[in-house]
């Protein structure tokens, strides 16, 4: 990808904190262009005049979309960081201000009643968002989004609500969390030691020694139990919130809230996450067989992630990067040169730390910036994984750039299109390479438990929320979350899976159950649709390229049940889901048969160090 690997992003292709002050003071005086163009609005008002507030909106939405990143970035890597705090609250105080301000245009655009004003007939809305081109479906839904549209008043109380309370909740779970220190014995004569990050602490979970495996989850939960009260508080409030806001939104559910943002109807996700649960089966006989190669009656959930193989190989962060671009370059030559910009703009954050946020994500600025992607690499295998799912969001963005800001961002169950794509691209590559059965069977293991977690695991999830938002009116404490958890557990393993008690606490370590509430279905959205494309991509071949980089390259520019449509995917159909699953199948079929013919040889670390816990 570049001969020189930088491992720190560079903040400055966003803003330099210098700046900041300029960039903020500039906001603040252009701020009464909403006022002027307000003025101007009425309802046969020239295209000239509209495309003139258009401009203006979307140059000013890309230097606040700079003002805001800089300090998120800036936390996400030093959640400790002073400067980055003072900066993101003043993000966050403007922002109010600046929803305040424009609130009357955007109620005027969905048709709504504002003093002094004409309203919008949807005649004429028609007549001026004919004129916008990528942005004619992002304001055309913004419309039909009227009807869950509060009033003025109640709106500009909701922002201020959400940004002092919400947020600052959020914050503080996360201040919370980052502090939390992991105590565990790591079974090498060295006795209890204190591990600093979670990222460091959930490696082990994926170590040859069951003790091990053990341990780190007892070491996680022990962390979370001393504050469960806390997360608790936290997330009854978040559910309260959410669930108050749907109601008086008029949305039927709350869940339907996020389906509505997401821009798909109830009926499919409802179709989803029926077809996810119909098929616990493949991933019951997965864990059995997981169970027979180890050498062990049952699989305990200490166990799920457990190696087959040796321990893990180690990538360096510069062979992991060759690795994908190699990968990316085999599919197409578009998308490795959007992977490529992203490293060569040193885009990437890439090594765990102290005061670092957990996980991995990435982030768009707008479309005339280079993405980011953020990590927290350890050099696993499962990192390299990490490396091209993060990848695959920035090349998505960068197929998008085109777009204006408005219409850059794919609504969120395509938002994982290329990220598991481009992790498919990866595994089918190293499956390909490999001529060793062992081996072979490592991969595949790997590989269902990775989908296991990614799909079935997310949907429970979400069938948890469901069933906390539906019961949080009436009181849910620690025991009753606890108790509802161990259900959900208890019925996506059945008999195939061991579960300690331990496990009861779960849902208190789980963030996007309190950061975006009934996100979670986007991944098992995301993975199945993109087995179901990885699969016409085998048999079509390069021909099928440009079809799933027309999906990429819409961004939100259009409706994704149409997007979908023109490649023959109908999101509503529960056999388009089935089919998807019989590509597990498949997997499972040959992990089984390759079982089965090593059961006399099979050489693997599994079968000959685990042993169950007492």
């Amino acid at each position: 990808m570049t001969k020189k690997t930088s491992l720190t992003w560079n903040l400055d292709d966003i803003l330099k904190v210098e700046d900041f002050d300029n960039l903020y003071k500039d906001l603040k005086g252009r701020m009464k262009g909403f006022g002027e163009h307000l003025d101007a609005m009425q309802p046969d008002m020239t295209t000239e005049d509209f495309r003139a507030y258009i401009d203006f909106s979307q140059l000013f939405s890309k230097d606040m979309a700079r003002l805001g990143s800089l300090p998120h970035l800036m936390e996400a890597v030093d959640t400790k960081s002073a400067v980055a705090r003072k900066l993101s609250s003043r993000v966050r105080d403007f922002g109010i201000e600046v929803a305040t301000k424009s609130r009357k245009i955007s109620q005027w655009l969905k048709g709504r009643e504002v003093v002094g004003k004409a309203q919008l007939d949807d005649k004429n809305a028609a007549r001026l968002f004919s004129t916008l081109g990528d942005l004619e479906y992002v304001y055309t839904f913004m419309r039909e989004n009227a009807r869950y549209t509060l009033s003025e008043k109640e709106e500009n109380i909701i922002t201020v609500k959400d940004s002092n309370g919400v947020d600052a909740l959020l914050d503080l779970r996360e201040l919370i969390e980052t502090e939390q220190r992991y105590e565990v014995d790591l079974e090498d004569g060295k006795g209890m030691r204190v591990i600093e990050t979670q990222a460091e602490l959930m490696g082990h979970t994926r170590s040859i020694d069951p003790r091990v495996r053990e341990n780190t989850y007892r070491a996680l939960f022990a962390a979370f139990e001393k504050n469960i009260d806390k997360y608790q508080l936290i997330y009854q409030s978040i559910v309260k919130d959410w669930g108050e806001d749907a109601r008086l939104r008029g949305y039927a559910t709350p869940i339907a809230m996020r389906n509505h943002a997401n821009h798909v109807p109830d009926g499919a996700i409802e179709t989803l996450m029926s077809v996810c649960s119909g098929n616990l089966g493949v991933f019951h006989d997965f864990f059995k067989v997981k169970a027979s190669l180890m050498g062990i009656e049952k699989l305990r959930r200490f166990d799920l992630y457990a190696p087959l193989g040796e321990a893990e190989s180690q990538y360096d962060y510069a062979e992991a990067q060759q690795l994908v671009d190699d990968v990316f370059a085999g599919f197409s030559e578009s998308f490795v040169s959007k992977a490529r910009e992203v490293v060569e703009a040193q885009h990437i954050d890439v090594l765990a730390g102290p005061t670092k946020r957990g996980g991995a994500f990435a982030t768009t600025v707008n479309p005339g910036i280079t993405p980011y992607v953020f990590l927290n690499y350890t050099g696993k295998a499962r990192d390299v994984s990490t490396l091209a799912h993060e990848l695959g969001h920035a090349v998505h963005f960068l197929y998008a750039k085109d777009k204006p800001y408005g219409a850059q961002f794919a609504s969120l169950p395509l938002s994982e299109t290329a990220s598991t794509f481009g992790e498919m691209l990866l595994f089918e590559h190293l499956l390909s390479k490999s001529s060793n059965d062992n081996e072979r069977i490592v991969m595949l293991a790997d590989k269902l438990a990775d989908a296991y977690a990614t799909i079935i695991r997310q949907n429970y999830f979400v069938k948890f929320e469901i069933e906390a938002h539906a019961k949080m009116k009436d009181g849910l404490g620690v025991e009753e979350l606890s108790d509802m958890w161990l259900d959900t557990l208890r019925e996506q393993f059945g008999d195939a899976v061991e579960i300690d008690p331990i496990f009861a606490k779960e849902w208190s370590y789980i963030p996007h159950i309190v950061h975006t509430p009934f996100y979670c279905y986007a991944y098992s959205f995301g993975d199945l649709l993109s087995l179901a494309l990885f699969a016409r991509y085998k048999k079509e071949g390069a021909s099928f390229v440009p079809k799933i980089e027309a999906i990429l390259a819409a961004g939100g520019s259009r409706d994704p049940q149409e997007v979908l449509m023109e490649v023959g995917v109908d999101m509503t159909d529960a056999s388009f889901w089935q089919g998807s699953f019989e590509i597990l199948k498949g997997w499972q079929d040959q992990l089984e048969k390759l079982a089965k013919s090593q059961a006399s040889s099979v050489d693997l670390p599994g079968s000959r160090v685990q042993t169950r816990a007492k």
